[in-house]
């Protein structure tokens, strides 16, 4: 991770969705000339660059703090001129913050505790000013021909200290160098032009109190339209309906994702917003999206009623509302029509969603209520992962199968409580082995469509070895739903099996812009990726912060802490190893999930020497397994043990 000094410039629109509800075609577009006209030109003339650029606000970054205070004042000078000639409820102000400090730098974003002061001190600006922080104004205090006024403290998230703050003294100064062009001329200009031209500060994560090192950033997408589904409310006081309510968010999720245009957002990182009434530019914001689909759902007696709304998250207006009055046996059926109805709102926006995406939005749900409440109950069972969970699990999967023979979805939980079981040593590889390729060919053969199924026949071939088949299932899961976040995590925590570790690391680098807030189980996966891509940092981070770990969890941890040569945190981590499984061997561990490409299997191996883990099985432990998988330098240990 790369840190580096920086000065960074917050703007803000005040009022932009007033602007917007009154004239939005019109807005855009002189958002857009008042970008190319002002704001780029200013930027790049003080040696800026633009690192976030969203609805109604930007970021930027300047290697000079004297030409970022700089910009910030000739950016609001030439506002003020071109607001001379329009009406006074038309004009645009923007709020500007200035801080100096370090930033995270992550590709071309930057992120951090000096990000997050800029944000706040735009937040507090009033209109038509720029405020700097305490650092700031003694930087350029005697550099600049213009003075700073102290206006107080303010506390910043995840900072100890107050921020002092001062405000930059605009009276006086000299004009823009930037003249005014026939831009007022040929718009009519009536609210928040420079609006868009600016962009939102997101800095969601920091609000939500995510360590730094664990933000990634949040982005719009702007090629294709961005959705977040937030949880369906039950308004009635029957607890079942809570899990149904809550099946039926995850499900429209699901099937949203399967459409390459349509980016959407995991259901963990709206699980937040359960049971509130947040406000949607706030979450529009938080969550990086333009829309929010919102809804609820009411039984009584044997009807049931589903309402939901699509809100345009930067105004919070509603594009599109229905409601959806059914017999309560009828909800998958209502769940069809509701992410048709999505999806075809939403293409108008981004131009066309073939009617092939359609066809594949629309896979079969469950078609027995009983049967899904089943099953979604041996999901809660699932993910405790335990050995006494487990075995509840699949009892719940089995029953709901027999409520429901062509439920796809309890095969593939299935695939993966037999993973499970393998991977915590429950029983035997191979008496679980054929129980996990049995119901991953039962789930794909039930719904070829779905890359949930696609993905668990992958996995089944992981598990024995198999890698051509095994890439090839990954593939056909990744084609089907490119924006579920779930299935990348997954696939990116198989990859490294097969030698694909760069690629995994893209994978999840992607799974975590998909779900900034994901759940404890994506740590799990990202400790595994981020070892095998050699970046021991992230990999013992993501270890560490694991709530009830395992002993492989805390093992990677040990293993990338010894490669960053932290022999005594190390230690620590290995002892933690013991204390949960006394047995733990790394040679043991990768011949029980199927082996490990060559590259993949020595860096763990050695990992687990250098560690001060337990590396290979001697060759008395080997005897007892008919089909060991066998590490190389492990053989030549051995060979040379029983030659000496």
């Amino acid at each position: 991770m790369d840190r580096k000094l920086s000065a960074i410039l917050a703007a803000d629109i005040v009022g932009y969705s007033k602007h917007m509800e009154r004239d939005e075609q019109g807005t855009y577009e002189r958002l857009v000339a008042g970008r190319k006209e002002l704001f780029e030109p200013e930027i790049a003339r003080h040696h800026g660059r633009v690192f976030k650029l969203m609805g109604d606000g930007l970021l930027a970054e300047f290697s000079s703090v004297v030409d970022a205070v700089e910009c910030a004042v000739a950016l609001q000078r030439g506002l003020a001129e071109r607001n001379v000639a329009v009406a006074a409820s038309d004009r645009i102000q923007v709020r500007i913050g200035v801080n100096l400090g370090e930033v995270i730098v992550e590709g071309d974003d930057r992120y951090g505790e000096g990000v997050n002061i800029a944000t706040r001190l735009e937040q507090v600006a009033e209109p038509g000013t720029v405020y700097v922080s305490e650092k700031v104004a003694r930087e350029v205090e005697r550099k600049l021909a213009f003075g700073f006024e102290r206006m107080g403290s303010q506390h910043v998230k995840n900072i100890s200290e107050p921020v002092i703050l001062y405000r930059v003294k605009l009276d006086g100064l000299p004009k823009s160098r930037i003249k005014p062009t026939r831009w007022l001329a040929r718009h009519r200009w009536p609210g928040a032009a420079a609006g868009a031209v600016l962009a939102a500060t997101v800095a969601a994560t920091a609000a939500l109190g995510i360590p730094a090192w664990l933000r990634q950033p949040i982005l719009i997408s702007n090629d294709r339209p961005s959705l977040a589904v937030l949880p369906f409310t039950n308004l009635g006081g029957d607890a079942k309906w809570d899990r149904i309510a809550g099946g039926l968010t995850e499900d429209i999720i699901t099937d949203l994702s399967h459409a390459r245009n349509l980016l959407v957002v995991a259901r963990t990182s709206t699980q937040q917003y359960k049971d509130t009434a947040p406000d949607p530019q706030k979450v529009g914001r938080e969550l990086g999206v333009k829309y929010l689909l919102q809804g609820s759902l009411q039984a009584s007696g044997d009807k049931l009623r589903i309402t939901s709304q699509l809100v345009d998250a930067s105004t919070g207006g509603h594009i599109w509302s229905q409601r959806f009055d059914r017999d309560a046996e009828d909800i998958f059926e209502v769940q069809t029509e509701v992410t048709g109805s999505i999806a075809t709102t939403l293409a108008g926006y981004d131009g066309q969603l073939a009617g092939a995406e359609l066809e594949v939005i629309r896979r079969k749900p469950p078609g027995n209520l009983n049967a899904f409440e089943t099953y979604l109950l041996g999901v809660e069972a699932k993910h405790k992962v335990t050995k006494d969970s487990l075995a509840e699990a699949e009892r719940l999967f089995k029953k709901a199968i027999e409520l429901d023979p062509n439920m796809a979805r309890a095969y593939v939980a299935l695939v993966y409580v037999y993973s499970y079981s393998i991977d915590l040593g429950i029983a035997p590889p191979e008496e679980l082995l054929p129980k996990q390729r049995e119901a991953a060919q039962r789930a794909v053969a039930l719904d070829p469509s779905d890359g949930e199924t696609h993905l668990a026949m992958a996995a089944s071939y992981a598990y024995r070895g198999e890698p051509e088949p095994a890439l090839a299932e990954f593939t056909k899961a990744e084609q089907l739903a490119p924006n579920n976040a779930d299935i990348l995590i997954l696939i990116a925590w198989y990859l490294p099996a097969f030698g694909e570790s760069q690629r995994a690391v893209e994978l999840a680098d992607r799974a975590l812009l998909l779900n900034p807030l994901h759940p404890d189980w994506y740590k799990q996966g990202l400790a595994n990726v981020y070892f095998y891509g050699r970046q021991f940092e992230k990999s013992a981070r993501y270890a560490r912060t694991v709530k009830d770990p395992f002993a492989l969890d805390k093992a990677f941890e040990a293993m990338a802490l010894a490669y960053l040569d932290k022999q005594e945190e190390a230690s620590k981590a290995a002892s933690q190893v013991r204390k949960l499984n006394p047995d733990w061997n790394a040679e043991q561990y990768l011949s029980d999930i199927g082996g490990y490409a060559e590259a993949e299997a020595e860096l763990f191996v050695e990992g687990a020497r250098k560690a001060g883990l337990p590396a290979c099985i001697d060759n008395v432990g080997v005897a007892k397994h008919a089909s060991f998988i066998h590490v190389k330098s492990c053989s030549a240990q051995r060979n040379k043990a029983a030659s000496g």
